[in-house]
């Protein structure tokens, strides 16, 4: 069964883009898209290579390599998104070092190539899909 991340289904104007996944990609992890035009799951190192900085957005649901992969887009979209200990809610996240995982803002955060990409909205204490709103 299909993790559920989706939290406001159409409060907020978001879309969902179906792109082809080009590796194994779990619901909630935010993702950028590789030479090929695929998703593929983002990092941070990614971006100082000439990737979009901004990432596309968030997986729907798990998606196989060389399937469909439905990707979030949006601001202000509440959803449940994969991410390292943010530290509470209120932290800003940006793309992290953990391929498809959000990590709190740090200095460069902010920046043209490490732009924030949500606010957490809540407080998990640990790694995993915490509650967010995209920004």
């Amino acid at each position: 069964m299909a993790t559920e991340i989706l939290i406001n289904d159409g409060g907020a104007p978001a879309r969902i883009l179906p792109y082809l996944a080009s590796e194994d990609i779990s619901a909630g992890e935010f993702l950028s898209v590789d030479t090929n035009g695929e998703v593929q799951l983002a990092i941070n190192s990614d971006f100082s290579s000439g990737f979009c900085g901004s990432g596309i957005g968030w997986s729907l649901t798990d998606s196989a390599s060389g399937s469909i992969c439905n990707v979030i887009t949006g601001q202000g979209v509440i959803i449940r998104a994969q991410c390292n200990d943010l530290g509470g809610a209120g932290y800003s996240a940006m793309v992290g070092t953990t391929a498809g995982q959000m990590a709190v803002a740090t200095a460069q955060g902010g920046s043209a190539t490490f732009p924030i990409q949500a606010v957490s909205l809540e407080d998990l204490g640990a790694a995993g899909l915490w509650k967010v709103q995209t920004q």
